[in-house]
């Protein structure tokens, strides 16, 4: 899958403290049991980026829009997309919550 950031989980891009998995990084049993049924959900991705407008945007207040996935899905695409595909950045350097400001990257 990932491999341009080694000290982070492949599924949910958290720093990893124990590996689970013998062959992928994955933080957690969590983790491994969405990522064997992991399929690249681009359309989530397409509407996250979609509701964020310019600035600075909650990411709670961009989940309260998407109704079709839970909140681990949401946070660990949002991960995904800050972390290896550098489309968002936070605003801090701390782990991400639903409390957390993202914005886009400008190109």
């Amino acid at each position: 899958m990932y491999s341009s950031n080694p000290n982070r989980c492949e599924y949910c891009a958290r720093l990893i403290y124990k590996n689970i998995s013998g062959r992928y990084k994955l933080c957690s049993l969590k983790c491994k049991s969405y990522f064997r049924r992991y399929k690249p959900n681009n359309e989530l991705e397409k509407i996250i980026l979609q509701n964020i407008s310019k600035g600075w945007n909650q990411i709670n207040s961009i989940f309260s829009l998407v109704h079709f996935v839970d909140k681990f899905e949401f946070i660990s695409a949002v991960g995904r997309m800050v972390h290896f595909d550098n489309t968002l950045k936070t605003k801090s350097k701390d782990e991400l919550s639903m409390r957390s400001y993202i914005s886009k990257v400008k190109k």
